[in-house]
């Protein structure tokens, strides 16, 4: 009888074959498929960059044509610096009669990579005619303006993105041929591979051979037929031992039961007495320590000060409180994730336990990221070298943060109180202390965060008073006591009132009436915006209804709408809602820093909401932010209020009249209307009107008025004028 090989070695690996093959044609497909998309959107970037100057050339077209009308060369020169912005514009001409008025051109880096003629350079000439600014739609032609386009120039973000996309595309055609690799040989190779190894290899001491069932898309096939007849063979052959075997296996299993049940019965009695005082360690420290930092807990902060409080009576010794709180740490912990911010929260707690155990202090989480400290000493000077030292540990630690408005890196506030700052003449205890410390911390975030403030009873009277004015305030809005003032706008061409602005007013008790400087911070901390202006609104309906009592048509009627109450769907659907029952003409002021500095999808939401109601957008304040063109034109406002800031110093300060002039000019270029606020003289108006100016707001025409009275001015120029 031939003796079985052992082993069996084929020449070549069937996975390996499919897999050099499949790969093979997946990475060619990947290299294809990315040239062509490569190509595709070379092209259509040219056009998106040729479409883009376009549009670009037709803006600057009116000021252009401005600039050649009154051969002002300087005006000229602004548009020409203004095309060459554009990345991919490499030169600009404005022809003025026939002849050259401004004529530049510059040198520009390419964007792509020298590859022959797939990416040299597209250049493109654009011309626009350049009409009469005095009769821009006439056929009178007094010019051009033209402008050299590369469009090769596209932006890098998109060669970026091609490149990304032909790696994408070759490693999506490798990994495909991978998945078919790994899809075929287990369907099929891999069964067959099986059945020829075990065939092989098989040896009667290796006992019956298992042969799995093979995939469904092989099942009743030859293969599995096969499979079950290699069983049958080599069980047919063990038959007789494994009939020995089994009796054998039998005793041994039941020796073997006996003794495993005996070792776990041991090693659970074992595991469960350990696992007893593990749970009682546990429950020992949770009940004494924060699970996080290690630190004291808030009740056993309590339970030792308690011991401290004592000792500090008894001896008169200075026992001073010192509450920390980690400044925007809710910034850090949305920026970075809650990990990082308990990684923080440890790091800040290791470096505060050093400087505790220097001076023998009881330092404890207090909750969230605030931490207390108490110490014991024999004079207030001891706890300002503590703070200092916090400060200094906090520094050492270097905890980056990107979000905070006051380092770079994480910084904390301290609020310090001690028995000295106390009244002698009242008793005091642990929680006056800490109320004054956390009296104390919150000034020092107020004041700007990162430092140390002590507590005073200067302190604690402006506290109370300003809780006083919280409680005022919050009155106030439940009994609904505000009210709004007008004050007119007018056309300094024909004198008469174009629109008029709602302002909030707060009536007082000893008859005066305060502006919002003395209430809109505090609403705003408290949150009482929203409500505020909701009755203002209120007020505002009620007005219109009375003028049109009075058989009074009135004019636009702007309503100044704050960040907050733009964001509210409810405060939103209820100007629209006024507009389209009164029919009243309505526009929102909005403050400049409030849209461009925080621009985000659900404010444009609400402002198209706005517009589709027939609601104007006004930019309130124009100048005081940093607004760029671009957001400004993305924006389409109805209308520009320069910032009295601006306007009031102007005729003394050349440069606040050149900034306003320019202000003027951009929305003029961007036919956007233009109100100056804050005209309080003739000369002021003369002024402003005679550069293009017309829309006024300012003491030199009216100052803010009740309803009643705006009514009377606006029936008396009614009767006037007939």
């Amino acid at each position: 009888m031939t003796e079985l090989s052992s082993k069996v070695n084929p020449d070549r690996h069937l996975s390996r074959v499919l897999l050099q093959t499949t790969l093979y044609l997946a990475v060619s497909l990947g290299i294809v498929s990315g040239i062509m998309q490569i190509w595709t959107d070379l092209r259509q970037e040219k056009d998106a960059v040729q479409y883009s100057a376009q549009e670009f050339l037709e803006s600057a077209a009116p000021s252009a044509a401005s600039a050649a009308y009154n051969y002002y060369d300087e005006a000229a020169e602004r548009t020409v610096q203004g095309l060459l912005t554009q990345r991919a514009i490499t030169s600009v001409t404005i022809i003025n009669e026939g002849a050259v008025m401004v004529s530049k051109s510059r040198e520009v880096n390419r964007t792509l990579p020298k590859l022959g003629y797939v990416t040299a350079a597209d250049v493109v000439t654009l011309t626009e005619e350049l009409k009469s600014p005095a009769n821009p739609t006439g056929e009178t032609i007094i010019g051009s303006i033209s402008i050299t386009v590369d469009r090769s120039i596209v932006p890098p973000a998109i060669v970026n993105r091609m490149f990304i996309y032909f790696v994408l595309a070759t490693l999506k055609n490798t990994l495909l041929g991978l998945l078919l690799v790994a899809v075929v040989y287990g369907a099929l190779a891999r069964h067959i591979v099986y059945l020829a190894t075990a065939a092989g290899n098989w040896t009667p001491d290796m006992g019956r051979i298992k042969i799995p069932s093979p995939p469904k898309l092989l099942s009743g096939t030859e293969l599995e037929v096969l499979g079950k007849r290699i069983e049958q063979l080599s069980g047919s052959a063990l038959g007789r031992i494994d009939e020995i075997e089994k009796s054998r296996q039998i005793a041994l299993q039941n020796n073997s039961e006996l003794t495993e049940k005996s070792e776990h019965l041991s090693k659970a009695l074992e595991l469960q007495n350990i696992e007893l005082q593990r749970s009682n360690n546990r429950l020992k420290e949770l009940a004494e320590r924060d699970s996080l930092t290690g630190l004291l807990n808030r009740r056993s902060f309590d339970d030792q000060s308690h011991n401290v409080l004592t000792k500090a009576i008894r001896e008169g010794s200075e026992l001073a409180v010192l509450l920390l709180d980690v400044d925007h740490f809710k910034a850090y912990n949305d920026f970075y994730g809650h990990q990082t911010g308990d990684e923080c929260l440890q790091k800040i707690a290791s470096s505060l336990e050093a400087c505790a155990k220097a001076c023998n202090a009881v330092l404890a989480r207090y909750g969230g990221e605030e931490f207390i400290i108490l110490t014991v000493s024999d004079d207030r000077s001891t706890s300002k070298l503590l703070s200092d030292d916090l400060h200094d540990a906090i520094q050492r630690a270097q905890i980056e943060h990107e979000r905070s408005s006051v380092s770079s890196q994480i910084t904390v506030s301290i609020g310090c109180a001690s028995n000295s700052d106390l009244p002698d003449d009242k008793k005091w205890n642990l929680n006056r202390l800490i109320s004054a410390a956390d009296e104390a911390l919150y000034e020092a975030k107020r004041g700007g965060r990162n430092r140390t403030q002590h507590a005073s009873m200067e302190l604690q009277e402006r506290t109370r008073n300003e809780r006083s004015a919280r409680r005022r305030l919050l009155e106030a809005v439940e009994k609904e006591e505000f009210i709004p003032y007008f004050q007119p706008q007018y056309n300094a061409v024909t004198n008469q009132v174009s629109g008029i602005e709602v302002l909030a007013r707060w009536p007082q008790a000893d008859g005066s009436v305060a502006g919002p400087f003395l209430f809109l911070d505090t609403a705003s901390e408290c949150g009482y915006i929203t409500k505020i202006d909701s009755i203002i609104l209120n007020r505002v309906e009620d007005f219109i209804a009375e003028a049109s009592r009075h058989g009074i048509s009135l004019p636009r009627i702007s309503i100044n709408v704050p960040r907050e109450n733009l964001l509210s769907q409810t405060y939103v659907q209820r100007v629209i809602e006024l507009s389209k029952n009164s029919g009243a003409y309505l526009a929102v002021e909005l403050l400049e820093t409030a849209i461009f500095d925080q621009a985000d999808d659900e404010l444009d939401l609400q402002l198209d909401l706005l517009r589709e109601a027939g609601i104007e957008i006004e930019i309130d304040d124009f100048g005081t932010g940093h607004t760029s063109l671009v957001s400004l034109m993305a924006l389409k406002p109805s209308r520009l209020k320069i910032a009295k800031e601006l306007v009031i110093p102007m005729l003394g300060c050349n440069k606040h009249r050149k900034l306003t002039l320019s202000t003027i000019e951009i929305a003029k270029a961007l036919n956007i209307e233009v109100l100056a606020e804050g005209v309080e003289t003739q000369e002021m108006a003369d002024d402003l009107r005679s550069n293009g100016c017309i829309l006024h707001q300012g003491y030199h025409y009216a100052r803010p008025m009740p309803g009643s009275e705006l009514i009377k001015l606006l029936d008396k120029r009614v009767k006037n004028v007939a």
